[in-house]
């Protein structure tokens, strides 16, 4: 039994004559009469009463009829609307925090005016999680702040940001119009955990020196590093995004520090091996044209 089979019980049962139903479908009436015989054969029924040199439709005949009504109508949705239905499809997007808070949502802002209808699922997280839930086929795709380094993982450059040593304007430092990196790591360090991009980005830039930071704080929360730095507990490493206000307000003050320069990239990643829907693929070209 298969949908060719059906699709010529339901036109016979249209016609309720095999010569009929064969000439509509451009069979030869012992082709159809032979179909029918094997749909009876197969399911243990009689689908047809032979009465007179005309046909009816048993009461099993008329049940089966109704299911392969269900089935064909089931088969031409998933044939003609498949594809189209895609749009329908919830998409699974993760982010790290900084972009999570800073980019993310004007860009779902602009693709929900694009794809109304389309679900989206959002995860954020650091960059080191964030990464694994790729490989782990858990998102879709993603965007990633700072290096990505898996060989199966795709990445496209859409922005950069600044990040900065960031001291309260009551600490010595502020007054200074530079220090060094042996002076800076000297200090109490209040920094993101490891794993986040920010973190990531400035034990890496140390290392290529053979230098080696130690904080005294350690925190998934950059507003509580924030907080720590406003009442002179110690000096933090973030993106001048971040503080963008206090510096304004003159509550906090960048540092410059010498040979150290802070800076990451933000990508759209997705797996080599994902298959890209056409609404993923929108996503993907919109961050590419937005300039953040």
């Amino acid at each position: 039994m298969n949908i060719r089979h059906l699709h010529i019980f339901k036109v016979v049962c249209e016609e309720m004559n095999f010569t009929r139903a064969a000439e509509k479908l451009y069979m030869t009436q012992p082709a159809v009469s032979h179909v029918i015989n094997d749909l009876e054969e197969e399911t243990g029924h009689i689908l047809f009463d032979r009465i007179s040199k005309k046909i009816y439709l048993t009461e099993m005949g008329k049940i089966f009829l109704s299911k392969t009504l269900r089935i064909l109508e089931l088969y031409n949705d998933l044939e003609n609307n498949f594809y189209s239905s895609e749009k329908d499809i919830p998409i699974h997007i993760g982010s790290c925090i900084t972009i999570g808070n800073f980019w993310l949502p004007s860009i779902i802002k602009k693709f929900k005016e694009i794809y109304p209808e389309t679900p989206l699922k959002i995860e954020i997280d650091s960059a080191a999680v964030i990464e694994k839930m790729l490989l782990d086929n858990k998102i879709e795709t993603a965007l990633i702040e700072g290096g990505v380094q898996n060989e199966n993982l795709i990445k496209t450059l859409f922005s950069s940001y600044e990040i900065s040593v960031i001291c309260s304007t009551n600490h010595p430092f502020s007054k200074r119009k530079s220090i060094s990196i042996e002076e800076l790591l000297k200090e109490n360090l209040l920094l993101r955990e490891k794993g986040s991009a920010i973190r990531d980005c400035f034990d890496n830039t140390l290392a290529r020196k053979d230098i080696f930071a130690v904080p005294s704080w350690t925190s998934v929360n950059s507003q509580a590093l924030i907080q720590g730095v406003k009442n002179n507990l110690g000096i933090t490493v973030l993106p001048d995004i971040l503080v963008k206000n206090e510096l304004e307000k003159n509550e906090l003050k960048k540092l410059f520090i010498k040979d150290l320069k802070l800076k990451n990239n933000n990508y759209i990643v997705y797996h080599k091996d994902k298959y890209i829907s056409k609404t993923i693929f929108a996503f993907i070209e919109l961050i590419k044209k937005i300039a953040l």
